[in-house]
C-alpha cells in the first residue's frame, strides 16, 4: 500500500519516455533491486527519482553510484539526466525532502 502511494505521488509528474531510451527500463529495475531503495522511476527525459530511508547522511555518493549503474545498463554516450534521492518517510508525510543528487552524464 505504501509503495502504491509513493508511486502515485511520483507518477503525478512522470512523462513518457521514447523508444530510443529502452535501456532505461533495465536501469529502473536494476536500481529497484539495490538495497535500501523503496521506489525508483524516471520522471522525465532528464530526471530520475529514487526514494530511500533517511539515515541522517547525504546520499550524493549513492546517487553517483546509481549513475555507474546507468552506464552498466546501457546508457548511451552523450546522454544526461539528474538523479535525485528523496527521503521515503518524508514522502509518506507528503513532503519532498531531497537527500541526494548527482548530474549523470556519459561522455565519449
Amino acid at each position: 500500500m505504501v509503495r502504491i502511494a509513493i508511486a502515485a505521488l511520483l507518477c503525478a509528474v512522470a512523462l513518457p519516455v521514447g523508444a530510443q531510451d529502452a535501456w532505461r527500463d533495465d536501469y529502473v529495475e536494476a536500481v529497484r533491486a539495490e538495497s535500501g531503495i523503496r521506489e525508483a522511476m524516471f520522471t522525465g527525459p532528464v530526471s530520475f527519482w529514487a526514494s530511500m530511508s533517511d539515515d541522517g547522511t547525504r546520499r550524493d555518493g549513492f546517487a553517483e553510484f546509481l549513475c555507474v549503474v546507468a552506464m552498466q545498463n546501457g546508457m548511451p554516450v552523450g546522454d544526461f539526466f539528474v538523479i535525485k534521492i528523496w527521503d521515503f518517510h518524508a514522502m509518506l508525510r507528503k513532503e519532498m525532502r531531497e537527500i541526494g543528487r548527482f548530474n549523470c552524464e556519459r561522455k565519449g
